[in-house]
């Protein structure tokens, strides 16, 4: 039996029928009919089978989460990934039924999620060594409630006041070989770095700063950048220092949001546009001030969760290339915002952004 949206249908009652058509015509439709419903059961019979199979995939991956204070109300403890060797950049998943204990060691999701891509789940896991799932459930211990989520501390309003400096690689090629390339003048840049805040520390590094839209310092992304505009070496966080210096407690967990979010209140007509890097949503600001360009600070920072602040803004989203399906997919759970996609990057080789074009630095 086949239950659609008005009526059930036999096909008992359809062969029934058929035996009473004289017509060969109509017995062909008949016919027809019957094989039309027959394959209508298998495709149903096999989309049951997927659903049930992927049901209980999403609830295994759903009691086994990714390491993080806000999961265990413990410090995150990462360790050297198992595919590309990179030390204190591998996310281990724990079982939220069991202690928060580690699932297994290669059972995680490395950082870097371009240059390496290793994300290994726990249904993945368990489809691999199936003997596992019953040796967990023996050890399996009362569920113990969840932590409740740390408290939002907002840094110091200081820090950005203090840190607010052209002294930094960054600054000297934004100023002069990447405003000829794209063609902004001098007081762009003064602008554009004074809406966001831009900072820089003493040994010339950049502070691409987090704030929110209530004026709340998130944290502050420090980047080193040669004077070619490319990213080497160093990379870090001001809560971090601040937690070595005492200034923040211990177990300060920290929560992210876009960069230029805190602009959202300020131009609250412009159409938002999402990119992932902060760098192109400065060079995009100085070219572009006519829409309010915000980045997600990498191919992972977008979420439904920071999304939250979009809602009832017209928004476009500038993917870099290669990444458009894990975009759209965060997008599916976002409600509230009239959002687009722009698919021009995908022409192009994986990692190419907006400012790669501008600039005219494709490969």
């Amino acid at each position: 039996r086949i239950v659609s949206s008005s009526k059930t249908i036999r096909i008992s009652q359809l062969l029934k029928n058929m035996r009473f058509r004289s017509d060969p015509a109509k017995r062909f439709l008949c016919v027809c009919d019957c094989y039309y419903i027959y394959s209508a059961i298998t495709h149903a019979r096999k989309s049951a089978t997927n659903f049930i199979i992927q049901t209980t995939m999403n609830n295994q991956d759903y009691r086994y989460q990714l390491d993080s204070r806000k999961v265990t109300g413990r410090r995150q403890q990462k360790t050297t990934c198992p595919h590309c060797g990179g030390k204190k950049c591998f996310v281990r998943y724990v079982d939220t039924q069991n202690g928060y204990q580690y699932l297994h060691d290669s059972v995680g999701r490395c950082d870097h999620e371009q240059r390496c891509g290793y994300h290994y789940k726990p249904s993945e896991f368990f489809h691999d060594n199936p003997w596992r799932r019953e040796e967990i459930s023996e050890r399996k211990s009362p569920l113990a409630p969840p932590p409740p989520p740390p408290p939002l501390i907002p840094l110091p309003p200081d820090c950005l006041l203090k840190s607010h400096s052209p002294k930094s690689n960054f600054w000297k090629w934004f100023t002069t070989d990447c405003a000829r390339k794209a063609g902004f003048s001098q007081e762009d840049v003064e602008r554009v770095f004074h809406d966001y805040g831009i900072g820089a520390t003493k040994d010339g590094n950049v502070i691409f700063w987090q704030v929110d839209e209530q004026g709340r310092i998130r944290s502050g992304h420090i980047m080193q950048y040669n004077q070619q505009g490319h990213r080497e070496g160093y990379q870090g966080w001001i809560h971090t220092r601040l937690i070595e210096k005492k200034i923040l407690p211990p177990d300060f967990a920290l929560y992210q949001c876009f960069f230029g979010q805190h602009l959202l209140p300020m131009r609250p007509d412009a159409t938002v546009c999402l990119v992932e890097s902060e760098k192109t949503a400065l060079i995009l600001a100085a070219v572009k001030p006519e829409h309010l360009w915000l980045a997600t600070c990498g191919s992972s920072g977008l979420s439904a969760e920071k999304c939250a602040c979009l809602q009832g803004r017209r928004v476009v989203l500038f993917p870099d290339s290669g990444c458009l399906a894990k975009w759209q997919h965060c997008m599916s759970k976002t409600s509230g915002i009239a959002y687009s996609f722009s698919h021009e990057m995908e022409r192009y080789p994986p990692n190419t952004d907006l400012a790669d074009l501008l600039l005219n630095e494709t490969l």
